[in-house]
């Protein structure tokens, strides 16, 4: 949480120093879009490598962390 936090502050306060370097009507809105998109990015996921002693799981294989009952 802090990392996301720490990213979102960051390329806010980059965006918002380039819209003060910058003044333009459509500076703005082209620096929200870049944001957006990097923020967007950045969020993704890399799926784990698979260990040694894992089996491979299957297309429709479905994986959960609860205990069956």
């Amino acid at each position: 949480m802090i990392r996301v936090a720490a990213w979102t502050g960051g390329l806010f306060a980059v965006g918002w120093g380039i819209c003060h370097l910058f003044p333009g009507p459509f500076v703005e809105p082209v620096v929200l879009l870049a944001l957006g998109t990097t923020l967007f990015l950045v969020s993704g996921r890399v799926a784990a490598p698979a260990q040694d002693g894992e089996p491979a799981r299957g297309a429709g294989e479905v994986t959960t962390t609860r205990a069956a009952r």
